[in-house]
């Protein structure tokens, strides 16, 4: 096969800022992958998969957005395109869940209670929820008598009363107890919005 150019596998891996190709080479020379020369411009094909899991394993690749830059400041961290992060993977609703976990870790709870929502957000949160977030929902379309909301409550170490989504006042009023510094509103329909909310929320107790 032939060779392909370095600064074009460069370019595939979202690798695009001249400061972030230099410590990419330079880990990549180290390692024996390219040569430490730097009139050699290209690589050879079979090695590309080796070269890109070498800087997997030395880097930890982010988009320099707002929360996944704050999560690669204490890392060896490699700016990369957005598509590439491995942290919300192009997804801001992901870099927002992957910052409430850190902020849960911090105050020593995992348990979140969401009251309203569809099913179609259930299974996206599910889906891009990364480790470290318990997760129960409420349907906030069907009221039911108290006894069955009482178990989801007492388990909860944070409940989201998520207004903005279809949701049941008479759902939802089994959840608003006055004092109860678990309760938190959410007007706003996004999955990030509901996370941002959550580490806001932390924040201030």
């Amino acid at each position: 096969m032939p060779d392909i150019a370095i600064a074009r596998m460069f370019k595939d891996f979202g690798i695009a800022t001249p400061g972030a190709q230099r410590a990419a080479r330079e880990a990549l020379a180290a390692s024996g992958i390219i040569s430490r020369r730097p009139n050699r411009t290209n690589i050879a094909s079979e090695k590309v998969d080796r070269a890109r899991e070498l800087l997997d394993s030395s880097f930890l690749w982010h988009c320099g957005n707002g929360d996944c830059r704050r999560q690669a400041d204490a890392s060896l961290s490699l700016l990369v395109d957005q598509a590439h992060c491995s942290i919300c993977g192009g997804s801001k609703d992901r870099s927002s869940l992957t910052a409430m976990a850190s902020a849960l870790a911090v105050h020593h709870v995992s348990r979140v209670l969401v009251v309203g929502g569809t099913e179609a957000k259930t299974r996206e949160i599910r889906e891009k929820s990364p480790p470290g977030i318990e997760w129960r929902f409420v349907d906030g379309t069907r009221s039911k008598d108290d006894r069955y909301y009482r178990p989801a409550r007492l388990w909860a170490d944070i409940i989201v009363i998520w207004g903005s989504t279809v949701l049941d006042h008479r759902v939802s009023d089994h959840f608003e107890a006055k004092g109860d510094h678990r309760v938190i509103t959410v007007t706003r329909r996004s999955i990030g919005a509901l996370a941002d909310a959550v580490v806001e929320h932390l924040n201030r107790r």
